[in-house]
């Protein structure tokens, strides 16, 4: 009798599923992490401190990431990506917490504290865990799509931040204390949603296993424990992409970071150009992004659109740099529109290739710690160089932005050099990265058969 064949549900639509519950997750996380950017005035004007202060806020998130991602990736491979999920998310939930606290208190150092826990746990939870869960649901498929799609959600968590937050604080009455609760409500979604993907995923992972051979359980149990040895085994073309990654996101991030102050101190604009100026690129992610991740799945050549993607965001630096007489508001609002158009398609294009990389330079089980690594380092790069922002812009006005705008093209140089070494890189070492998502047979569980046969029996 032949028993009816199963399909992991990582093979089924039920991966779509939990890809719309991670997307769910990410927003709820951004809009609550990415507060000190578009509420940069109101924090300003609640507490009394300047641009500097704002910038602080940044590197104090990205510090303790800057050892937590790799040790959060180690924990992952350690005791399973669903425990360290929900432990990482209970530091999302004090933090927001410290943050309406601070709010109401009008304690700026509460604040800070909020942004050390939501750091404490935003970063492994956003990068880490959901990454790594991706990889295992998306593996052999259309990994390239699931990493577009998630990044284009997080984007939208900033839009919709970027939108509401400020509404929020004028419908209120200037209350930045609204503001901290709508984004607390937020978390606690977040944190729902988190449940339910550990219990989908326990739930396939249950499933899976119990229609597995002896011997594959075997196997699977007698897989190699992850230590911290295993990062010996990463190869140059990992931490080139480390290096790509910190200087990329920190080029990109850091402008986006000081946008809206910027665009009203250099640029003059009113506070609807800024708020759709900040959006523009998020909105040009959201759209284009999992397009993007579709045609990388099917062709590959990974290492050429990083390249691209590189030139994109030193040309929109090269824009930003350009000396500009903003008596004529048009024309500035023109060139920050240009500018700005250029940075969503950068982000575009670079979000769904960097991330899928990284399981391809990675061995299997020491995934977590890959991505651990790499986000140990791009929060080291979110930690130093707001620093140095924040002393660039001490005395904020026109001409300290400018600087800081040259600043970020170096960064954007370092970035550019990475990728070129990836390309010649892959080129000479199998062509990992060229190759398009090497499509994995469907996972089928075959039970024994019983069929009559001879008696006869051929040794």
């Amino acid at each position: 009798m032949k028993q009816q064949k199963q399909i992991s549900w990582h093979r089924t639509n039920v991966r779509w599923i939990f890809l719309a519950l991670t997307c769910l997750f990410q927003v709820g996380c951004c809009i609550c992490i990415d507060f000190p950017s578009v509420l940069a005035s109101q924090i300003q004007s609640t507490f009394n401190v300047g641009q500097k202060d704002i910038n602080y806020l940044f590197s104090i998130y990205s510090m303790p990431n800057i050892v937590l991602p790799f040790f959060g990736g180690i924990i992952i491979d350690k005791i399973g990506v669903r425990s360290a999920l929900l432990i990482f998310c209970s530091f999302l939930v004090i933090g927001q917490g410290l943050c309406v606290k601070g709010a109401q208190d009008q304690a700026f150092n509460l604040l800070k504290l909020g942004m050390l826990f939501l750091g404490l746990g935003g970063e492994v939870c956003l990068s880490v865990a959901q990454s790594a869960l991706l990889t295992k649901w998306f593996l052999g498929q259309e990994m390239s799509l699931a990493f577009g799609v998630q990044i284009t959600f997080i984007r939208v968590g900033s839009v919709i931040g970027a939108n509401w937050l400020p509404k929020v604080y004028i419908w209120y009455g200037n209350s930045f204390t609204a503001c901290m609760m709508f984004c607390f409500a937020f978390i606690l979604i977040t944190m729902f949603t988190s449940f339910i993907q550990c219990l989908l995923d326990k739930r396939s992972d249950e499933r899976d296993r119990e229609q597995m051979s002896q011997q594959e359980l075997s196997q699977l149990d007698q897989q190699p424990p992850v230590n911290c040895s295993d990062v010996k085994e990463f190869k140059l073309n990992y931490y080139l992409l480390s290096i790509s990654c910190v200087c990329s996101y920190s080029a990109f991030l850091i402008l986006q970071s000081n946008g809206i102050r910027m665009f009203k101190i250099r640029y003059h604009l009113t506070l609807t150009q800024q708020t759709f100026l900040y959006s523009l690129p998020y909105f040009i992610s959201a759209t284009v992004t999992p397009i993007i991740g579709y045609f990388i799945d099917k062709i590959g050549k990974r290492p050429i659109f990083l390249i691209v993607s590189g030139i994109l965001l030193l040309l929109s630096t090269i824009i930003y740099s350009k000396d500009i007489d903003c008596s004529i508001q048009d024309e500035c609002f023109s060139l920050v529109f240009l500018a700005q158009i250029i940075n969503g398609i950068f982000f575009a294009l670079y979000a769904p290739v960097i991330w899928p990389c990284i399981p391809l330079c990675v061995n299997a089980n020491s995934q977590g710690a890959g991505f651990g690594i790499i986000g140990s380092i791009q929060n080291a790069g979110l930690t130093i160089f707001p620093l140095i922002v924040g002393r660039i812009l001490f005395d904020e006005n026109a001409i300290s932005y400018q600087h800081m705008i040259y600043f970020l093209g170096f960064i954007t140089i370092l970035a550019n050099i990475s990728n070129i070494n990836i390309y010649f890189y892959d080129i000479y070492h199998d062509n990992k990265l060229m190759r398009p998502t090497t499509k994995l047979p469907e996972y089928e569980i075959v039970a024994e058969q019983e069929e009559q046969t001879d008696t006869t029996r051929v040794d």
